[in-house]
């Protein structure tokens, strides 16, 4: 294992060198962390030093992540965590090894809402936290076009094998597996969010991918808000141009491995809806068996007459 390590690093490096404009954004945002860091032991521009993001799987969390991230004095750190905590998405205190107390700090996460969890980011001064989450249909289908691109590896949650991953399998087959996952875990994630947030008064905003959609600058302008942050309605302007994702996920994800975390984008095509034109009756079926009534407790549907 230390061997492979040690040779994906170096590919990694090779790699850098075809692309050296993604290098330069990087080296210029260590630099630029390390002095801001610096300056903070003398200056405190925000009230909270900590920007959290706990976002559902598929639901614009990266959007939220890179809007935040070009807040001016807001930082992307390393994140060290077992595999074992990470993979599971748990968090433990050496995910802010690298996060000073005095600085300012942006994590992204699909953070697990349970009180083992909530417990270590409060005890590491997270004071608010961001959690997205969007129509299930629209998450199995991006779910979906993310695997057939890019498959589980093997230590990864819900890996398939080789002739059940979704570029050998049927379409229909391939968004029904992905039914089956997404409504095993997904619903009881945002439904336990739910509880914190009526317990814990101003612990948590929820930002809605298709208001994330319709009308960005105003979720935008909300999470300033949450966060008690002042910006220029220009700067407000630029950040939201900047981060609307105009490349595909190929590009997308092949650029993240290379530029500064709080830049990188991994998501698709952002649609609100999409389901409707890509799920066959078999999958309408068998959403509605197994999550029907989520929909309507989340608000996306008045019955199950869709």
């Amino acid at each position: 294992m230390y061997f492979l390590n040690i040779s994906r690093k170096i590919k990694n490096l090779i790699k850098f060198l075809f692309f050296p404009q993604l290098l330069l954004i990087r080296i210029i945002y260590i630099f630029k962390r390390f002095f801001f860091d610096i300056y903070f032991l003398f200056h405190k521009p925000y009230k909270y030093n900590h920007i959290f993001i706990a976002g559902m799987t598929m639901s614009s969390t990266t959007r939220v992540k890179n809007m935040c991230g070009f807040i001016p004095g807001y930082f992307t750190r390393y994140m060290p965590m077992p595999h074992d905590i990470s993979v599971k998405q748990n968090i433990c205190d050496s995910a802010f090894k690298f996060s000073p107390s005095w600085g300012y700090s942006l994590f992204k996460t699909h953070l697990n809402p349970n009180r083992e969890n909530i417990e270590v980011i409060k005890k590491n001064n997270v004071k608010k936290i961001i959690v997205t989450y969007r129509d299930l249909r629209d998450v199995v289908l991006a779910r979906y076009y993310r695997l057939l691109k890019f498959p589980k590896k093997k230590n990864e949650p819900y890996y398939l094998p080789t002739e059940k991953q979704y570029q050998n399998i049927s379409k229909e087959e391939g968004i029904n597996h992905c039914i089956e996952v997404i409504c095993n875990f997904v619903p009881n994630w945002i439904f336990q969010w739910f509880e914190i947030s009526k317990k814990e008064k101003g612990l948590v905003l929820f930002c809605r991918f298709e208001d994330l959609v319709s009308q960005p600058k105003e979720e935008f302008k909300k999470i300033l808000n949450f966060y008690e942050i002042d910006l220029k309605e220009k700067k407000i302007d630029e950040i939201i141009e900047i981060t609307k994702g105009k490349k595909n996920m190929t590009d997308n994800i092949n650029e993240h491995k290379y530029l500064p975390y709080a830049y990188a984008s991994n998501f698709r095509s952002g649609k609100v809806g999409g389901w409707r034109e890509e799920f066959t009756e078999k999958n309408i079926r068998k959403f509605k068996d197994l999550s029907g009534d989520i929909l309507i407790k989340l608000n996306y549907e008045k019955d199950n007459n869709w």
